[in-house]
């Protein structure tokens, strides 16, 4: 996908929202990243948890330049091993996270996170921390 610099996960996108530590970094990735539609449902589900009115988030977030990409059958299919991966690491993802990472695989891009976990992963993408 042209543009595209890095897949961002929705614990990057929720500590931009509600300017958590790491947002500034977030900030300056908003422009060219990517955010799949399952990260999509995180964000706008915490955002509303929190109080956070999202009428009109989603189209906030693309005028910004971040690209909504739809999760396909190619990504879903890379969750089941994923999550092997990270249980072999001693680690438990949660389905939106393999879905990130999932993301970031298929498109080849690093992926962007506030997960510290995910950097010890070896899934072949490159983990880019906020903080």
């Amino acid at each position: 996908m042209t543009g595209l610099r890095w897949v961002v996960d929705a614990s990057a996108i929720l500590a931009w929202l509600f300017q958590e530590q790491g947002w500034q970094v977030v900030d300056d990735m908003v422009e060219h990243g990517a955010l799949s539609t399952v990260n999509l449902a995180e964000v706008l589900y915490r955002s509303e948890e929190a109080g956070v009115p999202i009428e009109g988030l989603e189209n906030d977030l693309q005028a910004l330049g971040l690209r909504m990409v739809p999760f396909t059958d190619g990504e879903a299919r890379l969750v089941p091993d994923i999550r092997s991966a990270a249980r072999r690491g001693g680690r438990r993802l949660s389905l939106a996270d393999c879905c990130c990472l999932a993301t970031g695989v298929h498109l080849n891009l690093p992926v962007v996170s506030s997960d510290r976990a995910w950097e010890s992963l070896r899934l072949g993408v490159d983990i880019r921390l906020i903080r």
